[in-house]
């Protein structure tokens, strides 16, 4: 299981641009790999601010895979996916799934449901129990992993508190989305008390946390660290792509092993930010014995397009 402490946001919405070039798609040349890194941080803060109250269908699909690493069971959910604001404290936003479909079938008294859930969360007292209450509720059909918080937290490596344990690294531009973009990869080079894989060692000050939840000693010693690469948009610093790989390296393994791997995938929307398109997560089952990993589960989030719904889901009632 893997999740985020979430933390309040509250950024102008800033618009970064570079100043236009005769030729079209032609970017600084010079630009360095710290104003890359700032200019994308900035953006991803406007992202956190300005993913409030959007409404999409979500379609998730867990595969669950055996010892050969063959799919043993599959489960398709389809919900109605709000980013919500929590009553108790309106800066604060996460994730509410009304699930409308498992395995084709529909489900019955939806609006229903979610009417009295939204009733219910109102007094369900501190912003942390409301969390739990929402992803219990959004998680209630998921296979035997349970994920939260991947499309409301964008790019942790460039978040302020974690961006320090980081080194970032320019790999060169290629073409996307109708423009270009500068792949930047980025290497965890120390540990990071915001990057935990055992619960016990969870901060208390409240800031953004990646936790995975290790099933090998507890996810204690197990010497975990997070890479990956960003395709950062050369004109608006926006990220269009994201892949994210967490490894272990167990006291006696030779080598680092692939403890969980993402894609975040990004779209177009009418407010000024890139919303998720696809999101993909693979987690591996250490084996002990060989000193190696297996391929355990998959989940895939899919989006439609975002809009913002015809009311507005806001403390805790239907507005």
């Amino acid at each position: 299981m893997q999740s985020f402490q979430p933390r309040t946001l509250i950024i102008p919405f800033l618009l970064i641009f570079l100043a236009a070039n005769a030729v079209f798609g032609q970017v600084n040349q010079n630009i360095s790999i710290e104003e890359i890194v700032r200019n994308a941080s900035v953006q991803r803060d406007a992202y956190v601010e300005e993913f409030k109250n959007l409404l999409s269908r979500e379609t998730k699909t867990f595969e669950i895979y055996d010892k050969n690493g063959s799919v043993k069971k599959r489960r398709i959910i389809v919900s109605t996916f709000i980013v919500y604001p929590l009553a108790t404290d309106e800066k604060r936003v996460a994730e509410y799934r009304n699930v409308v479909s498992v395995d084709g079938k529909a489900l019955v008294n939806t609006d229903k449901r979610a009417q009295d859930f939204f009733e219910q969360i109102a007094k369900a007292g501190s912003s942390q129990k409301q969390l739990e209450k929402l992803d219990i509720e959004g998680s209630r059909f998921d296979e035997e992993i349970s994920l939260s918080l991947f499309t409301l937290y964008q790019s942790v490596a460039l978040a302020e508190n974690l961006r320090p344990y980081f080194e970032f690294k320019i790999e060169g531009k290629e073409p996307m989305a109708g423009g270009e973009v500068y792949v930047i990869a980025f290497q965890q080079v120390k540990d990071s008390p915001y990057i935990i894989t055992d619960a016990k060692k969870e901060p208390a000050d409240g800031k953004l946390t990646l936790k995975y939840d290790v099933d090998f000693n507890g996810g204690r010693d197990v010497n975990g660290r997070l890479r990956g690469k960003l395709w950062i948009d050369a004109n608006t610093f926006q990220i269009w792509r994201e892949q994210r790989v967490m490894t272990l390296q167990p006291t006696g393994f030779p080598a680092p092993v692939t403890f969980a791997e993402n894609l975040f995938e990004f779209q177009k929307s009418d407010f000024g930010i890139l919303t998720p398109g696809k999101i993909s997560y693979v987690q591996y089952r250490i084996d002990k014995k060989e000193r190696n990993a297996q391929r355990e589960a998959g989940v895939t989030f899919e989006y439609d397009r975002f809009t913002k719904p015809d009311v507005e889901v806001m403390s805790g009632e239907v507005k």
